[in-house]
């Protein structure tokens, strides 16, 4: 496992195999593969997320190469459809409860809902029914003078799954954040131009022990030090994110890693 180690070469508190979203302008990306963990991905759909126009830019940046591939890994998938999917219920949720009165005591309320408010409710039926459980079980939490809401999607969702005659509702959640991820993937051939963008697999007897490496030497939690064990499994010239953890003083000297980290934003 030798080769697994990094080594740096100091230039003040920066390090030769990290560049950030300024140095990106310096650097040739002809041909260059580009490995995206999921906090990259998900801030880049969030237009809420203060880092998107830095990640947006850094994507602009890498199409003007001809020959970018860019990949993404099985876990970047789970982590991004995961998380999509807990965004949706609970925008869903917050539009419901922001719009009760309205929704269910005005005539004609739902169709009095902005085109915005009515794409982050997704399902009327779904947002009640969701909302109703949530109150009835007294999971749900109200904050900022009562408008914002939280509360554990998982816990909710296994609550609703128990309930045979609506647990079907669910379905448009589930079908909204794949198709979400998936909308992601295809824009960034059809729009930016990407040559492709590869789904790459983990494999147990090489990902699972570089893991293990890179989280003890490094300091990485296991998420992080899959991405970057795939990244590197696969030959991937770069790996962008916007994970601070991968910045630290920890590194190895021993050797040298061929992927290098472009931490964005």
């Amino acid at each position: 496992m030798a080769g697994l180690c990094l080594t740096y070469t100091s230039k003040g508190d920066k390090y030769a195999f990290i560049l950030d979203g300024n140095q990106i302008d310096q650097e040739d990306f002809s041909g260059a593969s580009i490995y995206l963990d999921a906090c990259f991905v998900l801030a880049f759909l969030d237009l809420d997320d203060n880092r998107r126009p830095e990640v947006a830019r850094a994507l602009d940046v890498w199409s003007d190469y001809t020959g970018v591939i860019l990949g993404v890994s099985n876990h970047t998938v789970a982590e991004v459809i995961n998380r999509l999917f807990q965004i949706k219920v609970l925008g869903a949720l917050e539009v419901y409860h922001q719009n009760n009165k309205l929704i269910n005591q005005t005539s004609n309320g739902f169709k009095k809902l902005s085109p915005d408010q009515k794409n982050r409710l997704l399902d009327l039926d779904g947002a009640k029914f969701l909302y109703r459980l949530a109150k009835r079980e007294d999971i749900i939490r109200l904050y900022n003078k009562n408008i914002n809401v939280s509360v554990n999607v998982m816990e909710l969702i296994k609550l609703a799954k128990k309930d045979e005659a609506n647990r079907h509702i669910l379905e448009i959640f589930y079908r909204d954040a794949i198709n979400t991820f998936e909308l992601f993937i295809q824009n960034m051939t059809d729009e930016l131009w990407f040559e492709t963008v590869e789904i790459l697999d983990s494999t147990a007897d090489i990902s699972y022990p570089a893991a293990k490496v890179f989280m003890q030497q490094f300091q990485l939690d296991i998420t992080d030090s899959f991405h970057l064990a795939i990244a590197h499994e696969n030959n991937y010239n770069y790996l962008a994110t916007l994970d601070g953890d991968f910045v630290n003083t920890f590194y190895s000297r021993s050797s040298t890693l061929t992927t290098k980290i472009i931490k964005v934003a």
